[in-house]
């Protein structure tokens, strides 16, 4: 979010309007259960005087026929501390221009206004809009979809009859928190969701599309986290995690906080393609859900965020069909409602998966790599051994792999990695008959070369007569209460950003409260203390967030090492005091 601000600096003083405003202490210390403005007689306060101005464009569209999403614009000028949003006797503050509002009554009109809050707890006047949920809600979105659409809103939802799920979290990757009902929460660093349900390219359609894959998530919610939208064909659907080199063949979108790109394995073709984008978009605010859709198109590649293209590839895909994949790379915290195939009409393959064992770096020509009970493949109609093998310092290429599952054996099929070089891995697979009932199964990899196994797995082809698999696990997890945001501290001299201060002049200090939370808890103050000692105390009368600017007199501070702690405190005395420090040092004379 762009902020500005107008400050002007004349030998420590502030020019507001005119005229010249020096702050002091203006209250003795307060008593230790009184709370109070209080500064200290070597701080003095920066105020920010910008007039806080209605916020524009108030926008409100829904995902569904029971939620609202407001979007809004800053007013320039504004500064920033924050959003009031008011709805149904409700209240909220926010950081970010987008918020979402959930469990309304589908026909009721709903009157949202949003104020602008400044640091110190003032409001600007409203932006006001009214909507009903039923009539924002277009459903057409779906119909080019394969029905039913994945509603992602509990353990069934995850059946191994729709989707693979490969856990890099020891089985505690999944989880449910409340966003209108229940929708799934990613748990764990890295995780891959793989649709049953194929893409089968079909003619186009009004849009020129031959096949699309949809899903609506609020996420990556992290700074550096990553979902991954991905098509793969034959065979590394059979793949464990997706890594790079990617896949021959495989398109790829990656959505980032900042954008969304588009990477692809070996084999695609080349095209002239141009299709228009937007640019970019605003990261996306944790709760609040936004619709992506990947577009194959027959001489393109479209990435699209709430019906807006964000980003294309001139290329044709080189299959009729692929195997769609969400993959989450450091996106802890991110959530998912819906997803959705379109293309030529297809039905789910089910497919179950039975994790097998890995050997690091652990190098021999025989290798061990699990068992698997029976009722594991009781009544499927074949497995598959898959498996991702390595050399240290060598390559793969030429090392014939066999693959021994019970008291059977077969070669293993060899698929060339896509890039070259020692330690890069090759995909093996190995396909086999179910075994009669008995004794647990063990699983092998042999070789006449060492090498070690990267990740393994049994891929069961459930049939009609397989006993009901396990559904993934997932933990309940409880609505979220809203904090009071982290403060970042700095403090520079105001002769520049030196290491260790020059004696005498004054320090900066600036405390911003910000960050990537949907709803916050509303602020009570900020405290600052120097090397122990209350130096700050302001009352900000349930602001939202927002910038302070301090100016401490280093004459009056001796020359060492010295610490500045802030703490934020929430107006409900039951909320968590958050709190952040910066130390700084004088130099002697």
């Amino acid at each position: 979010m762009e902020r500005r601000k107008v400050l002007v600096w004349v030998g420590g003083l502030v020019l507001v309007a005119g005229a010249v405003v020096v702050l002091r202490n203006e209250s003795a210390p307060p008593p230790a259960r009184e709370w109070g403005r209080f500064l200290d007689e070597r701080v003095e306060h920066v105020a920010d005087t910008q007039p806080l101005r209605r916020p524009a464009d108030l926008t409100l569209t829904a995902l569904d026929r029971t939620s609202l999403r407001a979007t809004w614009t800053p007013t320039d000028g504004l500064a920033h501390g924050g959003f009031e949003v008011r709805w149904n006797g409700r209240t909220r503050l926010v950081l970010a221009t987008e918020t979402e509002l959930t469990d309304l009554d589908a026909n009721a009109e709903v009157t949202v206004e949003v104020r602008a809050v400044g640091p110190l707890g003032d409001r600007s006047e409203p932006a006001v809009a009214k909507a009903v949920p039923r009539l924002a809600h277009d459903p057409a979105w779906s119909d080019p979809l394969v029905q039913p659409i994945d509603h992602l809103d509990g353990p069934e939802a995850l059946s191994p009859r729709r989707w693979r799920v490969v856990d890099g979290g020891g089985g505690d990757c999944l989880g449910l928190r409340p966003l209108n009902g229940r929708r799934l929460e990613v748990t764990c660093d890295t995780l891959d969701l793989q649709s049953n349900v194929p893409l089968r390219l079909g003619v186009p359609g009004p849009d020129g599309a031959v096949g699309r894959v949809v899903v609506t998530t609020d996420g990556p919610t992290a700074a550096d986290g990553r979902v991954l939208v991905a098509l793969v064909p034959e065979p590394f659907q059979d793949l464990g995690h997706l890594t790079k080199p990617y896949p021959p063949g495989s398109v790829v979108l990656t959505l980032a906080r900042h954008g969304a790109t588009f990477d692809f394995g070996e084999g695609l073709v080349p095209t002239t393609k141009v299709v228009p984008v937007i640019g970019t978009a605003p990261p996306p605010t944790p709760g609040v859900r936004h619709r992506w859709e990947l577009r194959v198109l027959p001489d393109a590649v479209v990435a699209l965020r709430d019906g807006q293209a964000l980003a294309t590839a001139p290329v044709a895909v080189p299959w009729p069909a692929a195997h769609p994949r969400l993959a989450f790379r450091d996106a802890r915290g991110t959530r998912v409602d819906t997803f959705g195939v379109g293309g030529a009409p297809e039905s789910p393959v089910p497919v179950s998966l039975v994790p097998l064992g890995t050997t690091l770096l652990a190098e021999d020509r025989d290798v061990p790599i699990g068992t698997v009970a029976p009722h594991r493949v009781e009544g499927a109609n074949g497995v598959r051994v898959a498996a991702r093998v390595a050399r240290q310092g060598g390559s793969m290429a030429g090392l014939p792999i066999t693959v021994e599952f019970g008291d059977r054996s077969a070669p293993a099929v060899a698929v060339p990695p896509a890039g070259a070089g020692p330690m890069v891995a090759e995909f093996v697979y190995a396909d086999f008959p179910v075994p009669p009932p008995g004794k647990e199964i063990a699983v092998r990899l042999r070789a006449p070369e060492p090498f070690f196994v990267l990740d393994a797995h049994l891929v069961v082809s459930d049939g009609q007569a397989t006993a009901r698999r396990p559904l993934p696990r997932m933990t309940d997890r409880a609505a979220e209460a809203a904090e009071v945001p982290e403060p970042v501290v700095t403090v520079v001299h105001e002769s520049g950003p030196d290491g260790a201060f020059p004696r005498g002049g004054k320090a900066r200090v600036v405390v911003e409260l910000d960050g990537a939370a949907d709803e916050v808890a509303a602020v009570k103050g900020v405290e600052v203390d120097l090397d122990g000692q209350g130096v700050v105390v302001l009352p900000t009368n349930g602001s939202a967030g927002g910038r302070h600017e301090f100016l401490l007199d280093l004459d009056r501070v001796p020359t060492g090492s010295h610490r500045v702690e802030v703490r934020v405190l929430p107006v409900d005395e039951r909320g968590r005091t958050r709190s952040a420090e910066r130390p700084f040092e004088i130099r002697p004379l």
